[in-house]
Formats: structure tokens, C-alpha cells, sequence
């Protein structure tokens, strides 16, 4: 019956995109009720969320090279597992399993961590190491 009442309530509201409708389906937890697009938007900004966390943590700790993709690409399925099945408890018979999930907006959110990684390691290492070495 809750599901009804909510279906009413979504046709009556205006319907939200990107970031907010993400933050709704957040507060809403298990009760909400998704589509196919909605899932996957969420997902979405889940992951460049992280992908912008982790850069700064991978920029700050100094990982380079290879060692901080393989950092960031683990983090990020893992981070992305436990959003998909344990916030927002999504039932997987219905929306085809994480697989899609998983793969969605891989270039976008891996420009992001590379921006912030790179932007992040300049401005704490490189320029403290070029301005020791000059002195």
C-alpha cells in the first residue's frame, strides 16, 4: 500500500534529474522505487563522488603511476558494490544485475579522479620539492 501512495506522490511531483534526484533516492532508502534510468543515475553520481574523493586521497598520500589506478580502480568497484546492493538495496532480477552498473560512465569518472589525482600530487609535492631544491 506505502508503494501505491508513493507512485501517486512521484506522478504529481516534478521530476528530478542528476544530483537531486540522487539525493531524494538516498533519503528515500529501500523504499524507493526505481526505474531503469534512475538506478543508473545514481549510480552515476555515486561514482563521481568517489572518483573525486579519491583522487585527493591518491594526490595527498603520493601514489603515482600504476600503483594509484590499480588503487583507484579497486576502490571504486568496491565503493560502488556496497552503494549499488547495501544503500540503495537494489533488487537485481528486476534491473539486470550491477554488471551495467559497474561499467556505466567509466571515462567520465576516471577523468575526474585523474584531474584531481594530478592536480592534488602538483600542488602538494611538486611545487614543496622544486622550492627545497632552489633554496
Amino acid at each position: 500500500m506505502a508503494s501505491k501512495a508513493l507512485a501517486r506522490q512521484r506522478g504529481n511531483e516534478v521530476k528530478k534529474e542528476g544530483l537531486a534526484l540522487y539525493l531524494e533516492r538516498i533519503r528515500q532508502g529501500p523504499e524507493a522505487e526505481w526505474t531503469k534510468d534512475e538506478l543508473l543515475t545514481c549510480v552515476h553520481w555515486q561514482k563521481q563522488i568517489t572518483a573525486a574523493i579519491l583522487g585527493l586521497i591518491c594526490g595527498v598520500l603520493p601514489l603515482t603511476g600504476l600503483e594509484g589506478f590499480v588503487t583507484f580502480l579497486a576502490l571504486q568497484l568496491v565503493s560502488t558494490m556496497v552503494f549499488y546492493r547495501m544503500v540503495l538495496r537494489v533488487n537485481e532480477e528486476v534491473h539486470g544485475g550491477a554488471a551495467e552498473a559497474l561499467a556505466d560512465g567509466f571515462p567520465t569518472f576516471t577523468a575526474i579522479f585523474v584531474l584531481l589525482w594530478v592536480l592534488t600530487y602538483n600542488l602538494l609535492h611538486v611545487t614543496s620539492a622544486s622550492a627545497t631544491s632552489s633554496a
